[in-house]
């Protein structure tokens, strides 16, 4: 199609020639010519103009009839592919016209997909193909519509960058949630940790406590905890729990306080503890109170300076004249009585019924602490009561106690009589009342103080001393009783139907002795703690340490790469005994000569029944018994510890 276009294009060109060559050939004859063969001329060249532009016009409608001849003979698939070829060129047009330098707001150098040609559009050709050949259009790829197409695909760009940080979003607070839960997850494991460790050293101490009681070196906070608690096994405390507070000294006292503020924080096992360590708290800060006050007017004293405006002011409406009546007034009373004392004095200060306001404000701030004592003094009177019941019920426990003189034994008779004026504080508070009688002076003259320098026996110091030295006595007979105690062997069998004869009482009529002969045979039978105390091998767990040592010798043979040969230096023995019949007596070891070798010695473990003596072959060699030396032989909680080193022994010349 295109070559016949070209050679019939040719051909025209070349009768165009050859008649304009012949158009000048006959102008230029014409020129000699005169005007008539001149216009003859010009009609010849004209008709032959016509002829030849019917022979163009004639050969030009054969080529057409050609060509729509040859477009018959085309195929569609080759339709097809010039489409699609022109679709592409179209797509691939488009693609450089729409080319930027980012998308989506990613460049070729920086972008999450690692894609060096991002900016360069794709054209997908067989994709093109497949869509012209199902019937798309060519203005599907257009600009115009490849705009629409991009404008689409960058909102779901946009929202699914929008989920993505949605999701990072979501993903930090649940990371944040569950950071907190963790947090507040270990907070409350540190609390529970934190709480079973106070337990645990609140129950240690009160082992400590129990240890120092039956070794009659008590602390102040163990006569409070035996005031509290009570024991069969140890002696029943007859003052009332406030008067330890006597005699102590600031240092002593502070210390105590925070013994019962640790007590008050973690025993709360009945409401009752939790009022008693309270009450204890209260009397003892007043007691501190009035320690510390008396100690800085000692200083001054001794330093013979002024005492502080403060330590000498009197509290405001309270004289020290009528100090003892207040103190009388209170100290007599219950604590019911205290209670309705002090809903009276409030009722009165809230309607302004009271007279003397400053007097009541002060008896205000004072009951507390006689409120404090009567609580603690009838808790004591309870306890007593108590014991004085026990005794009567098991008389065989008055055998454990050994009588002092300061602290004999209520008589039977009297007990009997009038068991309630025996032990109650009535009494105690008459026997107070008459020390101060038989020590204060009152009927003797007024001392006159000729000069400021001379030294008077204060009568509070003096009783305070008095005091700290009873208590001092009182605490020396406890402890003797207490060694006592712990020196009298355990009551044996011999004695045993002598208690029970007068347990039972003597026979009366119709009482017979039964038990002798009528004892009858049972099967035998296997009980569950045979296999608990049939005969055995202890456990154990040891270790021997061994190592080298640096003298001049190694030094000289051996080094750190080519260290010289290990020597054993020590051993740990760890023998476990839980099941003990007789837990009094601990576990002891022994060292025996090895027959076989005079280099080695056997040591020999014996605890007694049920376990069997074992032993072990060690290096004989002498052992360190210091303890900073790691020499360490106890045995605690079922397990008997022998550590031990052996010495090191360096030359001098």
């Amino acid at each position: 199609m295109g070559k016949s276009s070209r050679s019939s294009s040719r051909r025209r060109r070349s009768d165009d020639s050859e008649s304009e060559s012949s158009s000048e050939y006959d102008s230029e004859s014409d020129i000699s010519d005169s005007s008539p063969n001149r216009r003859s001329s010009k009609r010849r060249d004209r008709s032959s103009r016509r002829s030849s532009r019917r022979r163009e016009s004639d050969y030009s409608e054969s080529e057409r009839g050609k060509k729509r001849k040859s477009s018959r003979d085309i195929s569609e698939d080759e339709i097809a592919a010039y489409m699609a070829k022109k679709a592409q060129k179209k797509a691939m047009r488009v693609a450089k016209k729409l080319k930027s330098q980012t998308v989506a707001g990613y460049s070729n150098a920086s972008n999450p997909f690692g894609d060096s040609n991002l900016n360069e559009k794709f054209v997908w050709k067989k994709k093109i193909e497949r869509d012209v050949s199902q019937g798309a259009k060519l203005d599907d790829f257009s600009i115009k519509a490849e705009k629409k197409r991009q404008r689409e695909r960058m909102a779901e760009i946009e929202k699914v960058k929008k989920r993505r940080e949605e999701r990072a979003l979501e993903k930090a607070q649940h990371e944040e949630e569950m950071a907190l839960l963790a947090r507040e997850r270990a907070r409350a494991e540190f609390q529970d940790w934190e709480k079973k460790e106070e337990e645990f050293h609140f129950d240690q101490s009160k082992v400590r406590s129990e240890i120092r009681l039956r070794e009659g070196r008590a602390k102040p906070i163990d006569i409070l905890t035996k005031h509290l608690h009570g024991s069969e096994d140890l002696d029943i405390e007859l003052n009332e729990p406030y008067m330890v507070f006597k005699g102590l000294t600031v240092r002593e006292m502070e210390e105590l306080r925070d013994d019962i503020k640790m007590h008050l924080d973690l025993d709360t096992e009945t409401p009752t503890h939790v009022e008693y360590w309270k009450a204890l708290l209260i009397v003892c800060d007043w007691e501190l109170g009035e320690a510390r006050r008396k100690d800085a007017l000692d200083r001054a004293h001794v330093r013979g300076e002024e005492p502080p405006a403060e330590l000498l002011a009197e509290e405001r409406g309270l004289h020290s004249s009528i100090e003892v009546d207040v103190r009388e007034y209170l100290q007599k009373k219950t604590y019911k009585e205290l209670e309705n004392i002090h809903s009276g004095v409030e009722s009165q200060l809230r309607y302004g019924t009271a007279k003397v306001v400053e007097f009541w404000e002060v008896i205000l701030k004072r009951i507390h602490i006689y409120k404090a004592m009567a609580f603690l003094k009838e808790y004591h009177t309870k306890m007593l009561r108590k014991h004085l019941q026990r005794l009567e019920e098991h008389p065989d426990i008055e055998d454990r106690y050994v009588a002092t003189d300061a602290l004999s034994p209520i008589p039977e008779e009297e007990a009997e009589n009038d068991d309630t004026r025996a032990i109650s504080p009535e009494v105690m508070v008459q026997e107070e009342a008459i020390e101060p009688e038989e020590e204060a002076g009152s009927f003797s003259p007024q001392l006159l103080h000729g000069d400021d320098d001379e030294d008077a026996i204060d009568p509070e110091e003096d009783r305070a001393a008095l005091e700290r030295r009873r208590l001092a006595a009182l605490q020396e007979q406890q402890r003797r009783r207490q060694q006592a105690m712990a020196s009298k062997p355990a009551p044996s069998e011999d004695n045993f139907e002598i208690k029970a004869m007068k347990v039972m009482g003597s026979m009366e009529e119709g009482d017979a002795v039964f038990g002798s002969g009528s004892e009858v045979n049972l099967d035998s039978e296997v009980y569950w703690w045979h296999d608990k105390y049939r005969p055995r091998k202890p456990k154990y767990f040891n270790r021997v340490h061994t190592g080298y040592e640096w003298n001049k010798y190694n030094q000289t043979h051996y080094d750190h790469d080519n260290p010289p040969p290990k020597i054993v230096q020590g051993y740990k023995f760890n023998i476990f005994y839980p099941d003990l019949v007789d837990k009094s007596k601990a576990p002891t070891y022994t060292i025996e000569k090895d027959g076989t070798s005079s280099e080695t010695c056997i040591i020999r473990f014996h605890a007694g029944p049920p376990y069997e003596d074992i032993a072990f072959r060690i290096v004989n060699k002498e052992w360190e018994y210091s303890h900073k030396k790691g020499f360490k032989c106890t045995f605690e909680r079922g397990i008997l510890h022998v550590y031990f080193n052996f010495k090191r022994y360096r030359y001098r010349r």
